[in-house]
């Protein structure tokens, strides 16, 4: 883990040409003078262009391969589209650049780090210092809560204090070696960054665009950090924070949905959309799976038109994801919406034994996502229920950030299902050379990445997660 020095790093961004931006105080440092210089950084390296494991959705039931597309194409994802023990490692054993998350998410917070520890030496303005704090502090809340997710095990209220997490920095040290905390650790960081970080921004009383976060991002975070902890009343409580403040809007076949013209978005990050972008998917040779496509109504359901596209040509058509395109969103590429509230508090009543009020809750979603919302038969019995607003989650949240990797992870067993990937080999005549299966069990361990090989090799205290080496059925 590299950690990155703030005032060097001031020198490489587009602001460095305001007026003032920089005051040097000897020959050999260099130091931010004003509140606004470091709102510039947060925003430009931690949200514009915030990390994320770019793979997520290629663990998922929500991708499949586009069986036509050339091996060469296609390559760099097999490693993660089949859930390979070692993903950075390609079948010849040469190193890809597919575990980077690790690295990049602790890049932000070692930039977040720096930002608190300067707003401690200017006074310039105190609104926007308050400001600046509480979005450091919620953006490496959201930074851990991603790490801890991709890299430790789901939280279990009973062995969280004894599981690995990740490893917490909170300076801006350059010691090599360290040593991973316990996921209850984490988890409890990340739930007082978040408290932190809603005291500031309420503290500053500023609004400003979408690229920033509010108290009702800070809020609709917390809800999901409550229910990943199975806190069910505290996750309903903390949703209903947002619901009573923020209305949904009816979806539409065509509109321009991520917009900073909808109330129902609450937060956006990512400018940066091509991994998931259709010319890219198309490049690759990856498309939306059949499996995500039947779970969805596409009659009455406006989210599938408005979702996904099909491209091809005579040979085979496939759906791709619009979410991505200027389309559907003028924003970034994942957001914070107030459905998710909405969901959170549904799944949050049902664990509560709380029926008719997670029906209420879920049938908002409903209300604003499909044609003939009295055509849509919500249930009554508790694991139908349950298994229901998972699926909306999906149909909902499909591509956007981590959302169904993270809710595959940490549903139970019982919802959670078993997923199985083809690898078709294509020699660059477009030629079928073999093809081969391989499957994620329900309790499979691989549901965690390894740690990354360079930060295994250099910190001999790393523990790496436990993971099975995946062979062809």
């Amino acid at each position: 883990m590299k950690t990155i020095n703030l005032y060097l790093l001031l020198l490489t961004i587009i602001l460095a040409g305001c007026d003032g931006f920089l005051d040097e105080s000897s020959q050999d440092q260099i130091r931010p003078n004003k509140a606004e210089h470091l709102a510039s950084l947060v925003l430009n390296e931690c949200t514009l262009s915030h990390p994320y494991f770019y793979g997520a959705s290629h663990m998922t039931d929500d991708i499949s391969e586009n069986m036509l597309t050339p091996t060469s194409k296609k390559r760099n994802y097999k490693t993660i589209y089949t859930w390979k023990n070692e993903i950075e490692l390609d079948d010849y054993g040469a190193q890809i650049g597919t575990n980077v998350a690790w690295g990049n998410l602790y890049r932000s917070i070692a930039i977040l780090n720096d930002v608190l520890i300067s707003c401690e030496d200017i006074h310039d303005d105190e609104k926007e210092l308050a400001f600046v704090k509480g979005e450091a502090y919620f953006l490496r809340a959201l930074a851990y809560f991603d790490l801890v997710n991709l890299y430790g095990l789901p939280y279990d209220p009973e062995k969280a204090k004894e599981q690995l997490g990740v490893a917490i920095r909170l300076d801006h040290g350059v010691e090599q070696f360290y040593s991973r905390n316990s996921l209850e650790e984490c988890y409890n960081l990340i739930e007082r960054d978040l408290s932190i970080g809603k005291t500031e921004l309420e503290k500053s009383g500023l609004e400003k665009s979408l690229w920033h976060p509010s108290v009702n991002a800070c809020n609709l975070l917390m809800s999901r950090v409550k229910l990943f902890r199975q806190e069910w009343q505290a996750a309903a409580d903390y949703a209903d924070s947002v619901t009573s403040k923020v209305g949904m809007t009816k979806l539409l076949d065509s509109m321009k949905f991520v917009d900073q013209s909808n109330s129902e978005i609450i937060y956006s990050f990512v400018y940066d959309r091509r991994v998931l972008s259709i010319e890219n998917m198309e490049n690759t040779g990856f498309v939306v799976s059949e499996n995500l496509l039947s779970c969805y109504d596409q009659d009455n359901d406006i989210r599938f038109r408005s979702f996904f596209v099909m491209r091809g040509d005579s040979r085979q058509k496939y759906y791709y994801p619009r979410k991505f395109e200027s389309y559907f969103t003028s924003l970034g590429g994942f957001n914070m919406r107030v459905a998710e509230a909405w969901l959170n508090k549904a799944e949050a009543c049902v664990r509560l034994g709380d029926i008719n009020g997670a029906r209420l809750a879920v049938k908002r979603v409903v209300d604003h996502r499909y044609r003939h919302p009295a055509n849509v038969v919500i249930p009554f019995d508790d694991e139908e229920l349950l298994q229901f607003i998972f699926d909306e989650r999906r149909r909902e949240f499909c591509f956007e950030s981590h959302f169904r990797w993270y809710d595959l992870r940490r549903m139970g067993e019982e919802y959670r299902p078993e997923i199985k990937h083809v690898f078709t080999y294509v020699n660059d005549d477009e030629v079928r050379e073999g093809q081969e299966s391989y499957r994620l069990l329900k309790n499979d361990p691989n549901y965690v990445l390894p740690i990354p090989l360079q930060e295994r090799e250099n910190n001999p205290l790393i523990i790496n997660n436990d993971r099975l080496e995946k062979l062809p059925e």
